[in-house]
Parts: structure tokens; sequence; C-alpha cells
């Protein structure tokens, strides 16, 4: 397979979707949107891990007994690290918000760029509703577990419309599409969502052996924590092999640089997660640190791999703008693919 590069000059002139050519600044904050919540989701598993989810008692948004009537926290350790997250939060909120604004003025003519945009600003404001039930419910394990996948799900929406925004300002090559690819892509995603929800469940309970579970096996299953713990890990397994092999077709099939780039940093976010969830069972998950990488890692990989199927999809997405057929736009030099 073949590629189409789609940078040619910039003449400020106006391009198929209306208006004069971005200035790029639109992807920019998309993209500090999504750093952030990855920043913040790493934090919420750090504040978890830490005992510290609960420095704030049952008060929300505020801190309970905190200074300035709980505007800011007292020079409590666990007060601090809730607070901090509490207001990592809002910063997140805002970046969100200003991107789907910002993709309403600037990319309304380009698909995926406002819907994904204005359905994360809502699920943050969901976000912050759980987060309050959170708390509220003292911490419990299901509740975190969906304030996670709501996080996972915002992450998503954000690399989606990061990366239909850099292909609308013409700032990625365009490939040749391939269903079937894309599809693996795909579902590579949807096992490290279900590899992450899934550890999320079970982050806190201490089951001894790795890489097998009570060191058998097939361990006896009746236990939830056992039960979760081993199809966690079979699951995560299952997930580096079809990493591996993607990341292997990725240059096989000559894909684009950005494409495989976000393929390569999904493989060895898999690979540097072995080592994380080895060290979990070595401390027994007593360690705040391990539970920040781990957790980091792991939502690194699944926005990675969204990115990637998005990526892959650049062909048929622009044609469905009408943009014309890919390297004939304005400013483009066709180049013939390979045969």
């Amino acid at each position: 397979m073949g590629i189409r590069e789609a940078d040619g000059p910039r003449n400020g002139r106006p391009d198929r979707t209306g208006g004069s050519r971005r200035s790029g600044r639109g992807a920019a904050l998309a993209v500090a949107a999504l750093a952030t919540t990855l920043l913040l989701v790493a934090v919420g598993g750090y504040t978890r891990g830490s005992g510290s989810g609960y420095g704030c008692r049952d008060r929300w948004p505020l801190c309970h007994d905190g200074a300035l009537g709980g505007l800011l926290p007292r020079a409590d350790f666990h007060m601090i690290v809730e607070w901090s997250h509490r207001w990592l939060a809002a910063v997140v909120g805002v970046l969100v918000v200003a991107t789907a604004v910002t993709a309403w003025r600037r990319y309304r003519g380009v698909a995926w760029v406002v819907g994904p945009a204005v359905t994360a600003t809502v699920l943050v404001f969901v976000q912050a509703w759980l987060g309050a039930l959170v708390v509220k419910n003292d911490l419990h394990a299901d509740l975190v577990s969906l304030h996670l996948a709501n996080a996972m799900i915002v992450t998503a929406l954000l690399a989606v419309t990061a990366v239909r925004m850099l292909a609308a300002d013409g700032r990625l090559p365009v490939a040749a599409a391939d269903r079937g690819w894309t599809v693996a892509l795909a579902s590579a995603a949807v096992l490290t969502f279900a590899v992450l929800i899934l550890g999320s469940v079970v982050h806190n309970e201490y089951v001894g052996g790795w890489p097998l579970v009570g060191g058998r096996l097939i361990p006896d299953l009746d236990g939830k924590v056992v039960a979760v713990h081993f199809v966690h890990r079979f699951a995560a397994g299952v997930g580096l092999i079809a990493v591996g092999w993607l990341a292997y077709g990725v240059v096989r099939r000559r894909r684009p640089r950005a494409e495989a780039a976000m393929v390569h940093l999904a493989l060895a976010c898999y690979v540097a997660n072995v080592v994380f969830g080895a060290l979990h069972v070595v401390t027994e998950v007593r360690s705040s640190a391990i539970v920040v990488a781990h957790l980091g890692i792991a939502s690194t990989a699944w926005t990675a791999l969204v990115a990637a199927a998005l990526l892959s999809l650049n062909e048929r997405s622009l044609a469905a703008e009408g943009a014309g057929p890919p390297g004939e736009a304005e400013g483009r030099t066709r180049v013939p693919l390979p045969t």
C-alpha cells in the first residue's frame, strides 16, 4: 500500500470547507486538552491509590474544613492531593469547552470535529457529576470504574477531534484506505479499553503470583477478585500480541508515519505495562507511583490506538467531505500510488 502526501504551499486562500486556511491553533488546543485529560487520569489514579480520594471528606467541590471556607486546602497531604485533582479537572473542563467552541467556529464544515468536541464537553460535565457521586458514596468501586470509563471516552473523543483538525489543516498525510486494517486497529483499541476497566475493578486488590494468577494456569474462579484478575491478565496478554502484530503490519503495509508512530507508541505502552503489572504484584499493590504509571501508560495506549484507527480512515473521510480525490485539493500535489 502506498501513501499520498498531502503537504503543499499555504497561500491563505479559502479552502473547500469555507473560510481562510486555519492557523492550526484549534488542533493545538485539542491536543492540549487531550494531554491534560491524560494527566488528570494519572493524578486520579494517584488520588485513589494513595488513599487521598476522601481527603476532602464528603464535601464537593470544596474541601471539608479547608481554608477560606473550603476553597483552599489545609496543610494536609491527602487534602492537598484531592484538592489538586479537583482543580486539575476544572482546568480540563475549560480546555474541553474551549476546544468545542473552536471546533464550532472554525471547523463546522469538517466531518467528525464538532460532534466529538461537543460530546466531550457534555461528558466532562457528566464526569464532574460522577466525581461528586464517588466522593459522596465513599469511593464505591463500581462508581470509580464508571468514572474511569467515562474519562477514557472523553480522551477518545478528544483524540478524534485533534486528528480531524490536523487533517483539515493539511498537516497529515492521506493514506490509501484499508477497511480490514482499520477494523484491526479499532478492535485492538476496544480490547485495550476492556483491559483498562477490568484493571480498575481490582487495582487495589492483591492476588499473588505473576504472570499466572495464584501461580496456576487456570486458578479457582469462584471468587470475583481472582476471576477479574485472571480475565484482566489474559486480555492484557492477548492485547500485547495483537498490538505487536499491528506494529509489524503498520511497517509491512507502509502506512503513514503518524499512524505508525501511534501503533508503535501503543506497543511500547503495552511492553512497559508488563513490567509495571509485575511490580504491582511484587509490591502487593501498595505503591501509588506504580498505580499512576500503570494507569497512565494504559490510558496512553488506548488513546494512541484510537488515533491510529482514525488516521487509517483519513482518505475515506476526506472524500466524504466532498474535498475531491486526495492530492487534488487546493495547494496539494497528487502523487500516484506505486503498483
